[in-house]
């Protein structure tokens, strides 16, 4: 009499040797775009790479724009002297007037920083503050001096102005200032207007608005997409 069934055994040794069969035979069992796909790189190796090449060629490359016009935003600056936008919208360009706080004494220093605080949140539209490291400005002083030294009849004299004179062309040179400026947008010129105004009487408590010229406007904008130009006579 046997201690154990043999017919358990038995079976589970027939699924063994199913499941080791299905296993080999497993690797074998392609399907029919499989087959034809190992076909061909068999028979062609280079056609997959040729066809890569193919595509690359039909693919345009980008295209590179070629003028300063194209990449930036800016279409044209209006006789009202506002910069007018691609497709619909304009801006103007404010100055901010910059205070030393740190020269002030605790209560003045937080006055002027809640004062402005409110103003900007008073001003519900889109502004954009932007702060440059500029060069200092001493074409009138220079202008000045010359006056006087084509006029001056002292040699004394005259050695001092040429003195200043390099003093004021060394300080053009080698020195710069940190100013801050606001941008003013709206979608038109009228829109802008009346913007700039809000925002000029919310700030004028503390930080009044200066108006900026044409000439220093247009050197703005060429040194914010120009960033490392430098403006003025340093060279």
């Amino acid at each position: 009499m046997a201690l154990f069934e043999e017919q358990p055994i038995q079976q589970h040794a027939s699924q063994m040797k199913k499941g080791k069969k299905w296993s080999q035979e497993a690797p074998f069992f392609l399907d029919e775009k499989e087959i034809k796909t190992r076909k061909r790189s068999f028979l062609h190796p280079f056609a997959a790479l040729r066809e890569k090449r193919a595509k690359a060629k039909k693919e345009k490359p980008p295209q590179i724009k070629k003028l300063i016009a194209e990449i930036i935003p800016i279409v044209d600056y209006t006789e009202s002297g506002l910069f007018q936008l691609k497709g619909e919208g304009f801006f103007d360009i404010w100055q901010i007037q910059s205070k030393d706080i740190f020269a002030m004494n605790e209560k003045e220093a937080s006055f002027h920083i809640y004062s402005l605080a409110s103003g900007f949140q008073s001003y519900q539209e889109a502004f954009k503050v932007v702060s440059l490291n500029l060069p200092v400005s001493t074409e009138q002083q220079q202008q000045y001096l010359e006056k006087k030294l084509e006029r001056s009849q002292n040699l004394l004299y005259e050695r001092f102005l040429q003195q200043k004179l390099k003093e004021l062309q060394f300080l053009e040179w080698g020195r710069t200032n940190r100013e801050y400026f606001v941008f003013i947008y709206g979608k038109t010129e009228l829109m802008v207007k009346e913007r700039r105004e809000d925002l000029i009487r919310y700030l004028q408590r503390t930080t009044p608005l200066i108006e900026v010229n044409d000439k220093k406007k247009i050197e703005l904008i060429y040194k914010l997409y120009n960033q490392n130009a430098k403006l003025g006579n340093k060279q």
